[in-house]
């Protein structure tokens, strides 16, 4: 796991360059997150939170000033690799042979597989690693993540100039990717992974392809 630059420069006391101070700032994340999904935010301590995790509180200090440092450090660290994920995945899409031979279903069906896993469900450490970022919602923050989704999207969309996969305009965007996000964060919340998973994935593709059928009808 690599942390972007910029929790070390606001939140974090110390920049984990060496392998093992990775793997302490992914135990203290995770130990966070398994807590919290059991017992709640109200009874998080730091000495908990080491304890879980397998060191001394004065390790987790050399990182984190507080608990709250560490919910921050988590919610960014989980928005940055949601954004890295859909870049990358968009980039592998722009730098295809052809962009016509491209599925739109198939498209739109991995954007949305990256979504689910980056901010509702996904593996146990991630699951409750989302629901806590969600619990303790920055929203100027949230609204940044998407917004940067939408313009990558936007961009892309713009320079594969697929038949099926129109550029949607401001308004279509925003109501499309909030829709989304909206599913994503209840998904999260209300411990969707209970149900049918494959059945949610499928209506959230629904849900992105009426967007695109019906620009492309108006047009």
């Amino acid at each position: 796991m690599t942390l972007p630059h910029e929790l070390s420069a606001h939140i974090m006391r110390k920049q984990p360059t060496q392998k093992r101070a990775q793997l302490t700032i992914e135990a203290i994340f995770e130990a966070t997150s398994q807590i919290v999904d059991r017992e709640g935010v109200s009874g998080l301590t730091t000495n908990k939170i080491a304890a879980k995790a397998g060191f001394s509180v004065g390790t987790l200090y050399q990182y984190f000033s507080s608990k709250e440092a560490i919910f921050r450090a988590m919610s960014q660290h989980g928005r940055s690799l949601v954004l890295r994920d859909i870049e990358s995945f968009l980039f592998s899409i722009e730098c295809s042979q052809d962009p016509l031979d491209i599925s739109p279903e198939e498209f739109v069906r991995q954007y949305v597989q990256i979504c689910i896993e980056g901010f509702a469900l996904g593996k146990s450490y991630r699951r409750a690693m989302n629901r806590l970022c969600w619990l303790l919602e920055q929203p100027e923050e949230t609204a940044s993540s998407v917004q940067k989704m939408v313009e990558r999207l936007s961009l892309c969309l713009k320079y594969l100039q697929h038949p099926m996969l129109p550029v949607l305009d401001e308004t279509q965007m925003f109501v499309m990717s909030r829709s989304l996000l909206g599913c994503l964060r209840s998904a999260s919340l209300e411990r969707f992974s209970h149900m049918d998973s494959v059945e949610f994935e499928k209506q959230l593709v629904d849900l992105l392809m009426g967007q695109f059928v019906r620009n492309l009808e108006a047009a």
